[in-house]
């Protein structure tokens, strides 16, 4: 059997993309060979009914799951960042899907990064476990081989994601309200939210009202806050909290994405995908994926108006993707 550890994969992006690696694996004459152990708060699809074990999402569960069933396996793909507990006597991968990890070892200690710091050294710890990384890309790969986990020999660049998923369905640009903006994503430090707000309230002081569509949850109480202020000013943000891109992403015109640190930048080859002109950060993990509409300094709220200012001009060229889905050789590098 082939094993898929997928322990504490359970929302955002990397459910997104596990959910369709196991439908990419059920589809496969091949399937029966693997054996998938889940998160108890992972959306399990339909379709896989047997061959798999949900477990408690603790250490302490996991590599009681390791011991018991070491013996069990032929090859291993670990999917949410960290090596087995375990070392075992077959060839493991581990997919390393989170650059926030890897920037863990340069950061000054503080309160906020504990968590990061903390995971970090879980991943050290148990790197010794793993033979291979795989990354999503070339950035992904420099940063993992710059802090020593393995060498550029043991890590491996396949990108995957659902190519098929944006291609129909999508609104005519020119017939789009033009000034509507969308910024699907969670409030974490990362994705920038503060100089993107400021960015709105700039243009406000300016007279330019551009509507902003964002996805604010409850973690980031002080965020809604300043939206509801923001648009008692007389700004046009919606917060939608979660939903489904795909109706804001075959409807609007641009995405624009601050975010300062991303390990493969999925959204931005959706939107490209839908028909969407991307602004984006200036940051070399959009450069991996996609050729963006127009670019700004991520840091800066002038640079992020201008740049909103500047996508207005009907010469914007449309975004282009960089990158190919091979979730075929992924898949094909597990059962060989």
């Amino acid at each position: 059997m082939i094993l898929i550890d997928a322990l504490y994969i359970n929302k955002g992006g990397g459910a997104v993309l596990l959910q369709y690696l196991i439908e990419k694996i059920l589809a496969h004459p091949a399937k029966d060979q693997f054996f998938f152990l889940l998160d108890p708060r992972f959306d399990k699809p339909a379709a896989l009914d047997k061959n798999y074990r949900v477990v408690p999402n603790s250490m302490k569960a996991r590599k009681k799951f390791y011991k018991e069933t070491k013996d069990n396996y032929s090859k291993a793909f670990c999917f949410a960042n960290t090596p087995p507990p375990v070392r075992l006597n077959v060839k493991t991968y581990t997919y390393l899907h989170n650059q926030k990890l890897l920037e863990a070892p340069r950061r000054i200690f503080t309160k906020m990064y504990f968590p990061q710091y903390l995971k970090y050294l879980v991943i050290k710890l148990y790197n010794k476990n793993t033979d291979y990384y795989i990354v999503q890309t070339r950035h992904m790969a420099t940063e993992l081989t710059n802090i020593g986990l393995k060498d550029t020999a043991h890590c491996i660049i396949i990108p995957f994601y659902d190519n098929k998923k944006y291609v129909e369905g999508a609104k005519p640009f020119e017939k789009r309200v033009k000034d509507e903006f969308v910024f699907i994503s969670n409030p974490s430090p990362q994705k920038n939210y503060p100089t993107l707000l400021d960015a709105w309230e700039y243009l406000l002081e300016k007279d330019f009202t551009p509507r902003l569509h964002v996805t604010i949850d409850a973690t980031a109480p002080q965020f809604i806050d300043r939206v509801k202020e923001l648009n008692a000013r007389g700004a046009r943000i919606v917060n939608h909290v979660y939903l489904d891109p795909r109706e804001l992403y075959f409807n609007c015109p641009y995405l624009i994405f601050p975010s300062v640190i991303e390990s493969f930048g999925l959204p931005l080859i959706e939107a490209t995908e839908s028909g969407m002109k991307v602004i984006a950060s200036d940051m070399p993990y959009v450069y991996d994926v996609i050729k963006p509409s127009l670019t700004f300094d991520p840091y800066c709220k002038t640079a992020i108006a201008d740049a909103v200012l500047n996508a207005m001009d009907p010469d914007l060229p449309f975004p282009e993707v960089v990158t190919h889905n091979e979730i075929d050789k992924l898949i094909n590098l597990l059962i060989r």
